[in-house]
């Protein structure tokens, strides 16, 4: 049933975009390859997005870093270049017995997350290895520079034990990277199980040095997805994607387990200035998943809700249908604007923050 569903869904196929603008209810920036993450580094003052480029039709090509400064539309890549800049590496940040940096045409980043180090920024990437080889890792880099003038440098690796599919990241006070298990490697067919049949397919885990990596009790999921940390390290929050739901769940395993419903397939979390988290969530049902194979430019439905972190309450922020900007999977509040990273296109969607 599924699959004629698919098949059905299938047979119009969308007309092609037109240009990016700033105009309009939602703006857009171009020159992106399946944005799925953003994140700001005011050190640096700039926007880092994951480019996955899975989706792309590229995909041997290898995945990259690219940024832009709020408020400006200019984009450029600030890892793979084309000089060689991962001279400076610090196996303290990772695991000492990684073997080097990746490879730029099997690096493909997924989820991000920065922190402070310093004068400079530290970039935890959630990467696979693709098609053609690589690794499943978190990948560390240290970004130097302001502006334009950033530069992204590999510092160190962390390797997924067995055959974990990382999806996001998220880091302690304590410098402790927390991981969502999103699925099995090689299983893509637990997006429908998942939802269809209540399958169980991964779990939170954390790694630190010394302490190797371990999974957060009571964090077994139908899909963990996005993830984050309270501001003082007690708390882990996840998104269900298989169930519609986000949880707040005790970091040492000590406390209570409480969820709160915000519906569709959430992906993505992010902190506000306000304390309170944002949380995309795909709308379009198996549409979606057509999108995943091929069926481009994808024009899925989406939301994105605000959560009351301590509370555990909702409230919708954003509606779509997906015309303009489909498949929006993570969204970053900054200043007088929200930018939305889009999981299956070229450009990501800006905003106007209602105050």
């Amino acid at each position: 049933m599924v699959l004629a569903l698919l098949v059905l869904l299938g047979c119009n196929r969308p007309a092609p975009r037109g240009p990016c603008s700033l105009e309009g209810p939602i703006g857009t920036i171009c020159g992106f390859e399946n944005p799925e993450d953003i994140e700001y580094l005011p050190a640096e003052g700039i926007v880092v997005v994951s480019d996955l480029r899975m989706w792309s039709g590229k995909a041997p090509g290898g995945g990259f870093l690219s940024a832009f400064i709020p408020g400006g539309t200019e984009v450029w890549k600030i890892w793979p270049l084309g000089a060689p800049t991962d001279a400076r590496t610090d196996p303290s940040l990772g695991d000492p017995s990684c073997a080097g940096s990746p490879t730029p045409g099997a690096f493909y980043p997924h989820g991000i997350v920065a922190t402070p180090r310093g004068e400079t920024s530290l970039l935890y990437v959630v990467a696979h290895a693709g098609p053609t080889g690589g690794r499943e890792a978190v990948e560390v880099f240290e970004i130097f520079g302001r502006g334009k003038k950033a530069v992204a440098t590999w510092k160190a690796c962390i390797p997924t034990p067995g055959h974990v599919l990382g999806n996001d990241a998220a880091v302690a006070p304590d410098g402790e990277i927390i991981v969502s298990n999103y699925q099995p490697t090689g299983s893509e067919w637990h997006a429908v199980r998942s939802v269809l049949f209540r399958q169980i397919t991964g779990d939170v885990m954390a790694w630190k040095p010394g302490r190797g990596w371990r999974r957060l009790e009571g964090s077994a999921a139908r899909q963990p997805n996005g993830v984050a940390v309270s501001p003082d390290g007690k708390n882990v929050f996840y998104s269900e994607t298989g169930s519609g739901r986000v949880f707040r769940i005790p970091r040492e395993g000590e406390g209570e387990s409480i969820f709160v419903q915000a519906g569709g397939n959430p992906d993505n979390l992010s902190w506000t200035p306000r304390g309170t988290l944002l949380v995309t969530t795909h709308t379009g049902g198996a549409a979606f998943l057509l999108c995943a194979n091929g069926r481009l430019p994808c024009r899925t439905s989406w939301e994105v809700h605000e959560i009351n972190s301590e509370k555990m309450t909702e409230r919708l922020v954003l509606s779509h249908r997906g015309d303009l900007l489909g498949a929006v999977s993570s969204a970053l509040e900054l200043g007088d604007r929200m930018y939305l990273g889009s999981v299956f296109s070229d450009r990501i969607g800006v905003v106007a923050v209602a105050r």
